[in-house]
């Protein structure tokens, strides 16, 4: 399964709403594709992270499962959904993220 990797980001809350996840997205993107990646995975997205959803969904990662009560997390009543989101990174242009920093 070398093909497919996978990352995990957790942003300062000091720099949250600054596009700091956004640019920690695209690097990552940019990166697994510059090692020979062709897809990336992250399995455990909770519903109750809208700004983890809203980052991935807006960066062009595919939601591809829902796992209902997935998991108890503080803060939140109940168990949450993890939902899995998968990226192609063969279809990542070639200049990607690096465009961003002229």
């Amino acid at each position: 399964c070398g093909h497919v990797c996978n990352g995990g980001f957790i942003t300062e809350p000091a720099f949250r709403r600054r596009g700091v996840a956004t640019a920690m997205g695209k690097a990552f993107l940019r990166l697994a594709r510059d090692l020979g990646y062709r897809s990336s995975y992250f399995n455990l997205v909770f519903e109750s992270n809208v700004a983890s959803v809203n980052l991935w969904e807006s960066l062009g990662f595919e939601r591809v499962a829902v796992l209902e009560e997935a998991a108890r997390l503080e803060g939140v009543e109940g168990l949450d959904t993890a939902f899995g989101y998968r990226y192609d990174l063969t279809k990542l242009p070639p200049d990607y993220f690096l465009e961003n920093l002229k």
